[in-house]
């Protein structure tokens, strides 16, 4: 008489494994040791970042340890769930490519300090960021939200922001030789993209942007600060909101040292942004201007 609730506690015991074991692949049923360890070893040259592992909830430490690691490539994979992160550091002499498909998303209540980026690339040379059809994603409406709540002394469950305008998708500093190719960079708490002179005042050089998409960022869809040889090609700016100048492009440097030079924007386009699509304001600047 008790031989079907026995088969039903071990139909349970059986089910409750098995979930739990699944619940365990999504941190690590991706991970690879052995390919890691010649990637640090220096045998291989191209890495996937999921060989670190995987968390749907936070994957931060297993990206920037795969960037962190030397390889020549890193590969986001598509696991057909975001990459969720907070700021990632980028490294020069490096290729980061996102998979088809890839979100890498902004870790909901993170990027607390007022100039927390998504990406940064500061100081570097040589480094390509390739990803079409892959999506660099902030949460803008939280940092607009939290911005009201912390004047107001409220909160909710993602906290309060400290008004700012400069948590980009995509920061450059002081960069050299970088190219970002096919991404869309969207609803950041900034510019999707902003290029400036680094450290020491480290002027961003060759830099090529490619079919790209700025699509609901805060400030602008890309922000000019300073740059000699900068080409935009193939690349749509649009839906800019949130704070002036809220451009498709804003051209605009800080200080007079800045240097603004061989800046082209070719075929691309710039579409409703509740500011200008093009904006230059060159009043800060002394210096020689190509754009």
């Amino acid at each position: 008489m008790f031989r079907p609730f026995r088969t039903r506690v071990i139909l349970f015991v059986v089910i409750a494994t098995i979930c739990t074991s699944m619940v365990c692949a999504g941190t690590a049923n991706f991970s690879n040791p052995t390919a890691v360890e010649k990637i640090l070893s220096g045998s291989r040259e191209t890495a996937k970042a999921s060989w670190w592992g995987f968390d749907e909830e936070d994957s931060t430490e297993f990206l920037q340890a795969a960037i962190n690691s030397g390889a020549h490539k890193v590969v986001i994979p598509n696991l057909s769930k975001p990459w969720i992160v907070r700021p990632i550091q980028l490294k020069g002499d490096q290729e980061l490519v996102l998979e088809e498909g890839v979100v890498v998303e902004a870790k909901r209540g993170e990027f607390r300090e007022r100039g927390d980026s998504l990406f940064t690339a500061k100081d570097i040379d040589n480094l390509t960021i390739r990803g079409y059809g892959a999506t660099l994603k902030m949460q803008k409406e939280d940092y607009m939200v939290g911005d009201v709540l912390h004047r107001l002394g409220w909160n909710r469950w993602f906290g309060q922001y400290e008004k700012a305008e400069w948590r980009m998708a995509l920061r450059i500093r002081g960069c050299k030789n970088v190219q970002v190719l096919g991404l869309t960079l969207s609803d950041s708490g900034g510019d999707g993209i902003y290029i400036a002179d680094g450290k020491d005042g480290k002027i961003s050089e060759n830099i090529a942007i490619r079919d790209v998409v700025c699509d609901n960022n805060y400030r602008q869809g890309i922000s000019i600060i300073g740059v000699k040889n900068l080409l935009v090609e193939d690349s749509v700016f649009k839906n800019t909101w949130g704070t002036p100048p809220s451009a498709g492009v804003d051209i605009e440097p800080d200080g007079e040292d800045d240097v603004v030079q061989g800046v082209v924007f070719r075929n691309c386009r710039f579409e409703d942004n509740y500011g200008d699509g093009i904006e230059v304001a060159l009043r800060n600047l002394k210096g020689e201007v190509s754009i």
